[in-house]
């Protein structure tokens, strides 16, 4: 099983990272979650989500529920969950909010740039693309009560290093969300923690 790594990007938070090179049939069955009305790729996001939680924790008897938001949920932690092409990334605590999003490396934001991207932001590059898309859906998982609209979100800072820490801005709320990102040639990745 590929688990790339589980890094603790601050204290009490834990971040999974899986490469998703198996079938559904290759991983074990989660014990107790009903995953009957899933098929193909959403099943295997399913199982690889399930595998990762449970290499996470160890624990295999945990059933990740999910809010009227879509929001997942668990009885006893905070969780965050996203999937892309070939990747998966899961974010756990005991303590602090949190919210997580892979997005896979592909000149495809360019063509939908402008539904995510703000007149007020920098849209030069792909890789400022990438970086504010999934900045952008990290906030709206970190705020998912909210329903935000990707112009209700304004990102305010970005460097345009591998990896470091950018300000999204929650305009109705007036509340500003770092969010981290690490940028490789496959994927960005970016998370939020609360306080």
């Amino acid at each position: 099983m590929p688990l790339l790594r589980i890094d603790e990007p601050s204290p009490g938070v834990a971040l999974g990272l899986w490469r998703i090179t198996e079938q559904a049939s290759d991983l074990p069955r989660p014990q107790v979650a009903d995953l009957t009305a899933y098929h193909g790729g959403r099943l295997l996001e399913k199982l690889v989500t399930y595998a990762l939680l449970r290499q996470m924790t160890g624990h295999d008897d945990w059933v990740i529920g999910h809010e009227s938001s879509g929001k997942p949920f668990l009885d006893s932690l905070h969780i965050s969950v996203s999937h892309t092409r070939g990747w998966a990334a899961l974010m756990l605590s005991a303590e602090h909010e949190v919210a997580v999003d892979i997005e896979y490396v592909s000149d495809r934001v360019g063509r939908v740039a402008r539904r995510f991207m703000r007149e007020d932001e920098d849209s030069g590059s792909l890789r400022s693309q990438l970086i504010c898309w999934s900045a952008k859906e990290t906030t709206y998982k970190f705020f998912a009560d909210d329903r935000l609209a990707f112009c209700d979100m304004r990102m305010t800072s970005l460097g345009l290093a591998g990896q470091g820490t950018l300000v999204v801005e929650n305009l109705p709320r007036e509340r500003s969300l770092p969010v981290c990102y690490a940028l490789t040639a496959d994927y960005v990745l970016t998370w939020a923690v609360g306080e």
